[in-house]
């Protein structure tokens, strides 16, 4: 998405092919990737969804001449970018202890593996994910510098605790000078449960998701830096939140006023 929001305003034919049926659908709900593909779409970018690749055509040079799709239909090109993500390559590392379930090095809380003076930080660490409970690896910069920074501190210190880490994931597009609008959005949490999207896309939207009554998760769209600070306080809190009255908020402030009074009634109890 972020290659494609530059490469349409350089002034390219920008088409996007992927095989699930709306954009980012491992973070966006259907609602929210309809308004993202709307306003690509607004700025040239075109969408074929639902689609695999079969294969590369190239002409007499060797250079790639044509996208060819599974359904028969060919899509002429001179450049293809790929970003189907990428495996970590952990096999090497059988004899420090894997997980299977993830895919990653198995380390505790300090990124220690079970053999001592072996560590493993950043996208091939299956580290435990304190807030939610549970076993993870992430694939981001924040943590990759975030676990060398806990790794290296409990090496050289005294240092003891269980790294806690919030899941953050962000985006930046269509920044450039001239641009109609300008996109800056933030996620905080566990994107688990009940989601609950307010605000109309103009200038700001945002997404909560609630589960069991708890607020797990925030997405947040051309926030004000006051309101951005305030999404990992609420995703690390998850207080009980009136799902009613999200629901019901006529703005994105009004729903994040409701959000953050939840913090107070939670703190009060």
């Amino acid at each position: 998405m972020e290659v494609a929001a530059a490469a349409v305003a350089w002034k390219l034919d920008t088409t996007i092919i992927f095989p699930e049926e709306h954009l980012l659908s491992r973070l966006f709900t259907p609602s929210l990737a309809q308004k993202y593909e709307q306003l690509y779409q607004d700025n040239g970018v075109k969408f074929i969804k639902g689609a695999k690749i079969k294969h590369l055509e190239s002409g007499p040079d060797g250079r790639v001449t044509a996208v060819k799709l599974e359904d028969g239909s060919s899509i002429e090109t001179d450049t293809v970018v790929i970003g189907i993500g990428a495996k970590p390559t952990v096999s090497p590392f059988d004899m420090v202890g894997l997980n299977n379930t993830v895919g990653g090095i198995e380390v505790d809380g300090q990124f220690r593996t079970s053999i001592p003076g072996i560590f493993a930080i950043g996208d091939v660490a299956a580290f435990p994910l304190k807030i939610y409970n549970r076993i993870a690896r992430v694939e981001h910069v924040d943590h990759a510098r975030k676990s060398a920074q806990h790794c290296i501190k409990s090496l050289l210190t005294a240092h003891t605790h269980t790294y806690d880490y919030l899941p953050y994931f962000y985006s930046r597009v269509f920044e450039y000078e001239g641009s109609s609008r300008k996109v800056w959005w933030q996620f905080f949490g566990d994107n688990v449960g009940e989601a609950v999207e307010v605000g109309n896309f103009d200038p700001k939207v945002a997404t909560f998701w609630i589960d069991s009554g708890k607020l797990k998760g925030v997405l947040l769209e051309s926030g004000s830096p006051e309101e951005f600070q305030l999404l990992p306080k609420l995703a690390r809190s998850q207080p009980s939140v009136d799902k009613a009255k999200l629901q019901n908020a006529l703005s994105v402030e009004e729903a994040l006023e409701i959000a953050q009074a939840s913090l107070k009634t939670d703190a009060a109890v």
